[in-house]
This record gives structure tokens, C-alpha cells and sequence, in this order.
């Protein structure tokens, strides 16, 4: 029996801690953890009306504390003011939310009056993103590994305030590239890929690579960056003809233009991992390496060919290349399309 008395003295005791460390809270002024604290007990029926004075009084003065912040700010003109600016109509918001779920009675007691702010924080986000993207490129576009160390402030900024930013992904990618000192990169495929197509894919010389970058490893788990490899094609040799007839004084022949052709086909998507804790920044691509070769023969006198034709009779078939060295000169394109992708 006397463990069963004990249970109300302790739970007792937890509601005055409790209490005591809420206030203690509010006394240092930090009224948004008093708000967490208490509005989902109002919420859920809690009547005490200190509980409900210091919610009402935290709610106030926090709102009154961002409100005079958001106007001064304003009133300095200086674009670098947005991020605070829309982080303060978020926790307006927060609030505002926060004590939604009170008893209309309780609501019309502390003054309570749903805040508009959406047309104010659209506003107040766009022109932080524009500032945040617009320092990130100055500090990133400056070359150095101090100043891409820096930019980083700026891009975890601008990941707080909107996620799906369009910038955000090629700015991580772009700040990675001028931390690191080493990248891996890999291929995966379900092709077979000839010899040589890994090495030419990954050939870069060092002006082709931002200056961070001092090493380059081709590893079967890159942490940097895949190239995969969702289609390989290679076309049949094709030849195309075509005939018409020309002449001159009487005289006559057949001419026939002739066109080899034959095409490599490289497509996927270059899977980018900028760090382990950013999702993959994907780019799709499509490189082709076309092999077309021209040539005329004629079929009678040559005196009837027109000045035209005569110029294509130096012309002559020749060997269509194999599929190996098609998708090795496709393997080269994508390098190149690889590289102006990672100075962007």
C-alpha cells in the first residue's frame, strides 16, 4: 500500500518540476519552448489559467519581439536581410498554428487573431533564395576551396528555407567539387562496354576539372559520381543511293550518289552524390557518334557529267567502322559533355 500512496507524490513532484522549468523558461525569455511546452496540453483540455497567461503572454511578446526585428531590418535596403526576415514570418506562423486548436473562449481571452502572412512570406522567401543563390555563386564562382567553404553557409541557408529550390542540388554539387581533393567516379551498365570505354570516359585533362580537384579514382562504389548507362546501340551499316541521269551534246550517263552511314548511340543519366547526406542530383544524356561517308560513281560517258559531279568523282567508299571504335568515339563525346557538366 505505501507504493500505491508514492505514485501521487511523484507524479506530483514531476508536474511542479514541470512547472518550475517552464517558468524558468519564460523568465529567460525563451517563449517559443514555453509555447511547445504547454498549448498541446490547452489544446487537449488543460484550463489553468497561469498555464494559459504564460502561453498567452510568451505568444505577444515573441510576435511583438519579430514584428519590430521584420521592420527594421526592411528599413535597412539591404538584400541580405530576406533570410532573417522569412525565418521570422515562419515562426509567426509556427505559433499562430501552435495556438489554433484553443477553445474559441480561450482564444478571444488572450487576443488571439489568425495571422495572414502567406502573401508576406512568398515574398520574403523568393527575395532570400535570390540573395542566397546569388552569394553562393559569387563565393563558389571565386575558384578557391576557402571561398567554396564558405558559400556552404549559404547553401545550408538556403536548404532551410525551401527544400526544392532549383538552384540548391547544383550549387551542393558545385561547392563538393571545390572541397574535395579526390572524386571517384564508376559506370554502371548492363552492357557489355568495349575495352578502353571506362578510361576514355574518364580521361580528363586538368583544365577540364574545377581546381579543387587534384585526383580522380574510377571505383566500382564511387562516392562522387555514376555514369549509367541506360541504352547502347549501334545502327547496321547503311547505304543510301540515288540515281538521276545528266548530259551534255548528246552525250549521256548515269550518276549515282552514294552514302554510308552508320550510328553509336550512348543514353542515361550522370547520377551525381554531392555528399552522403544530399539526395542524388541527377542529369540525363544522349551522345551519338555517326559515321557517313559520301561518294558519286557513274555508269557512261564521263564527258556528260556536269561540273558538279565531276568534283564528287575524287570520292571513294570506305571501311565502316567497327561498333568498338564508334562507342569508344561516343565514349569521348560524353567525356566532354561530362566535363562542361562539372564546370558548371
Amino acid at each position: 500500500m505505501k507504493y500505491l500512496r508514492l505514485i501521487p507524490a511523484l507524479l506530483l513532484g514531476v508536474m511542479l518540476t514541470a512547472c518550475n522549468t517552464t517558468k524558468k523558461l519564460y523568465e529567460a525569455q525563451e517563449y517559443d519552448q514555453v509555447i511547445q511546452r504547454l498549448a498541446p496540453d490547452i489544446c487537449d483540455g488543460d484550463r489553468n489559467v497561469d498555464r494559459i497567461n504564460m502561453v498567452a503572454a510568451s505568444y505577444h511578446k515573441a510576435n511583438q519581439a519579430d514584428h519590430e526585428r521584420i521592420q527594421a531590418l526592411k528599413a535597412s535596403g539591404q538584400p541580405d536581410v530576406w533570410p532573417e526576415i522569412y525565418q521570422r514570418y515562419c515562426s509567426m506562423k509556427g505559433r499562430n498554428e501552435a495556438l489554433k486548436c484553443f477553445p474559441t473562449r480561450v482564444k478571444n481571452g488572450m487576443n488571439y487573431v489568425k495571422l495572414d502572412l502567406d502573401e508576406d512570406m512568398t515574398i520574403a522567401r523568393n527575395k532570400a533564395e535570390a540573395y542566397l543563390v546569388a552569394k553562393a555563386n559569387q563565393l563558389l564562382n571565386a575558384g578557391t576551396k576557402v571561398d567554396a567553404e564558405m558559400a556552404g553557409k549559404y547553401i545550408e541557408q538556403l536548404k532551410n528555407t525551401n527544400q526544392e529550390n532549383s538552384q540548391l542540388l547544383n550549387l551542393q554539387l558545385k561547392q563538393a567539387m571545390y572541397i574535395v581533393d579526390k572524386v571517384e567516379f564508376g559506370v554502371v551498365s548492363d552492357y557489355d562496354l568495349p575495352n578502353g570505354f571506362v578510361e576514355t570516359l574518364f580521361d580528363f585533362s586538368v583544365d577540364e576539372l574545377p581546381s579543387g580537384i587534384t585526383q580522380i579514382y574510377v571505383s566500382r562504389n564511387p562516392s562522387f559520381a555514376c555514369v549509367v548507362v541506360d541504352k547502347l546501340s549501334v545502327t547496321p551499316v547503311r547505304l543510301d543511293e540515288v540515281t538521276f541521269k545528266e548530259s551534255n551534246g548528246g552525250k549521256k550517263v548515269e550518276v549515282t550518289d552514294h552514302t554510308q552511314n552508320k550510328t553509336a548511340t550512348i543514353s542515361g543519366t550522370i547520377e551525381y552524390f554531392p555528399t552522403r547526406a544530399y539526395r542524388c542530383y541527377s542529369v540525363p544524356f544522349e551522345v551519338k557518334s555517326t559515321f557517313k561517308n559520301d561518294y558519286t560513281t557513274i555508269l557512261g560517258d564521263r564527258e556528260a557529267c556536269s561540273a558538279e559531279t565531276l568534283s564528287r568523282l575524287n570520292s571513294h567508299p570506305v571501311p565502316v567502322p567497327t561498333d568498338e571504335s564508334l562507342l569508344l568515339d561516343a565514349a569521348k563525346k560524353l567525356n566532354d559533355l561530362f566535363a562542361a557538366e562539372l564546370r558548371k
